[in-house]
């Protein structure tokens, strides 16, 4: 890490990226979104990369024109009030939708329940999110008007459907009409509905079909091994989208210029997606989907590039990781401002696409705003209750435009970018702690309600877990000792072992539908396979029954994963050591 090329990041070359590709509103299936994606393509040669090109079917949402008119009972004359529909929410026609209003604040389906929404136009504190039109939905609403807190109103996309939808996916698809109004209109609206009387129409436009969307990738090759680092982003945006993801498609060309004249051990694939905004992730869902057996067999760790650079945004130390990547960040973030990476749960958002191959993934934004900046997003403030105020106010938004990227915060979150693919492209064993790994499911199994003894035998898969722990220490030890011999059979033997590791375990730990079907984007538990054991904790009579029998094929794939990943700890510690006896005769 520390030979990374840290002081060649250009500020001036990265802005004129971010100034070149904010020229476009980059809508998935655009013919601009396609030339900002020729621009990329251009790029990406000039640097040294080897590039494809693919256009592909995806099902695509573009919103159209929406109104809102509000009337009160008592013969006020009619009220138009500005706002927006959004990706997947369902058209109204020329007719639109009218109902009575009913102010639910938080719209959780406690509230939602409490209040009787069936029949009526529901409005909703805060971002329009597929929870929360879902639970209006099951609820019996007319429709959704979300009220934003910040200055400007938020674009969005309402499906949960991750990726393009299959024949059993058609009825996820979002029902009702869906608009969001920004912080006046969202308080004038609330004291209209508390003050009784209110009535709502909302007509809304949204051109929902199949659409051909392009799909980039540029490969960087390796000098020894056949594996590959991939680096990926959305090229698509929201309006002109100068952070989101200009400034980390900029990142992305900026990284592939100096990684281009570094020595590497294993090879760089930057993907470029359409598809995140208007499709949910529908371009790296298709690419999951049809380059899953070279993604198995080469990928060795997926790092995610968004919304760098932004001005104000000093914190970074909340980005997405996993137990076996977080030390990698860690290091470079302490090297490069001397703070410590914390990480967050890696969860259903962000081009996620590839946790059922059992890539180990990293990051996805690295920076964010403090909650008490001017620049925070008051929406994103309440979603992490005041941790941080997100990507900025001017996140998916007209005003996500190049006067909010600061040059200095650019070139520093693409060092640390810079050096975390450095780190796992030249180093010869991968920075990979599955040490890490097997504590956390450790902890996890032990954690459990001691009440769920009483109907699972949990001694078999806790034992698994001890022996886990006890391999990976193992292994650990072993690499330590080869990453001082120059031995490239004790690489390729470590290296085999650490992505046996994560192809068994990862999807166990972050997916419920498993390796070859994308879950939907909707928050789900850390380790969700374990959500039916820690439910049996407080269950009793036949709620406990039915719920053992789920509990105790989720311990029995549980046991499997771990047994699979410390018999390829195993394999690779007794590998590595038979390479390195033979590389001292």
């Amino acid at each position: 890490m520390s030979d990374a090329p840290y002081d060649r990041v250009s500020a001036q070359r990265l802005m004129a990226d971010v100034q070149a590709l904010s020229q476009w509103v980059r809508l998935s299936g655009t013919p601009e979104e396609l030339e900002a994606f020729k621009y990329v393509q251009g790029r990406l040669r000039a640097a040294g990369c080897r590039t494809r090109l693919i256009l592909h079917d995806a099902f695509i949402s573009l919103p159209g024109a929406a109104s809102l008119v509000a009337t009160r009972s008592g013969g006020d004359r009619p009220s138009a009030i500005p706002c927006i529909t959004h990706s997947f929410a369902a058209p109204t026609g020329p007719d639109g939708v009218e109902a009575e209003a009913l102010y639910v604040g938080s719209g959780t389906p406690q509230a939602l329940s409490a209040s009787g929404p069936a029949g009526t136009i529901v409005l909703v504190d805060g971002l329009a999110t597929p929870a929360r039109v879902r639970d209006g939905e099951s609820a019996g609403a007319a429709g959704l008007v979300f009220l934003n807190r910040d200055p400007v109103v938020h674009e969005m996309i309402v499906s949960p459907v991750w990726g393009s939808p299959a024949p059993d996916d058609l009825a996820r698809l979002p029902r009702l009409p869906v608009v969001s109004v920004a912080r006046a209109e969202g308080a004038r609206l609330r004291a209209m509905a508390r003050a009784g009387g209110l009535r709502l129409r909302i007509t809304a436009q949204v051109d929902t079909r199949w659409r051909k969307t392009p799909l980039l990738t540029g490969d960087l090759p390796g000098a020894v091994e056949d594996t590959f680092v991939l680096v990926s982003g959305h090229l698509d945006s929201w309006h002109r989208g100068a952070m989101d993801n200009g400034t980390a498609n900029a990142t992305m060309l900026e990284i592939a210029r100096l990684m281009a004249r570094a020595r590497r051990y294993r090879g760089i694939r930057f993907a470029f997606w359409s598809g995140h905004s208007h499709g949910r992730y529908s371009g790296s869902a298709w690419y999951a989907d049809h380059f899953w057996h070279d993604l198995h067999t080469r990928c060795a760790v997926h790092i995610n590039v968004d919304s760098t650079g932004g001005r104000g945004a000093v914190i970074n130390r909340y980005g997405y990781a996993m137990p076996e990547t977080r030390g990698v960040a860690d290091r470079v973030l302490q090297a490069l401002t001397g703070d410590r990476f914390e990480g967050s749960p890696v969860g259903r958002m962000g081009d996620q696409s590839f946790l059922g191959v059992g890539v180990p993934s990293l990051l996805m934004d690295v920076s964010e705003q403090p909650s008490d900046s001017p620049d925070a997003s008051a929406d994103f403030s309440v979603r992490t209750g005041g941790a941080t105020g997100g990507l900025g106010w001017w996140w998916h938004t007209t005003e996500d435009l190049p006067d909010k990227i600061d040059p200095d915060v650019l070139v520093r979150d693409c060092r640390i970018y810079l050096g975390i693919v450095h780190a796992f492209a030249t180093e010869a064993i991968l920075p990979l702690d599955y040490g890490a790994t097997a504590r956390r499911w450790q902890a996890a199994l032990r954690a459990l309600p001691r009440s769920v003894g009483r109907h699972v035998d949990l001694r078999p898969v806790v034992a698994e877990a001890q022996r886990l722990v006890d391999a990976t220490g193992t292994l650990e030890r072993t690499i330590r000792r080869a990453r001082a011999v120059p031995s490239r059979r004790a690489a390729r033997a470590a290296n085999a072992a650490l992505l046996a590791m994560g192809r068994a375990l990862i999807p166990i730990g972050y997916t419920e539908a498993g390796p070859f079907h994308p879950d939907p984007a909707l928050e789900m538990p850390e380790m969700p396979v374990l959500a039916a054991v820690r439910a049996l904790g407080g269950a009793a009579g036949d709620e406990a029954k039915h719920l053992a029998v789920r509990a105790v094929r989720d311990l029995n794939a549980v046991r499997h994963a771990l047994a699979q990943a410390a018999d390829a700890a195993d394999d690779g510690t007794r590998t590595v050591r038979d390479a390195l006896s033979r590389s001292r005769r």
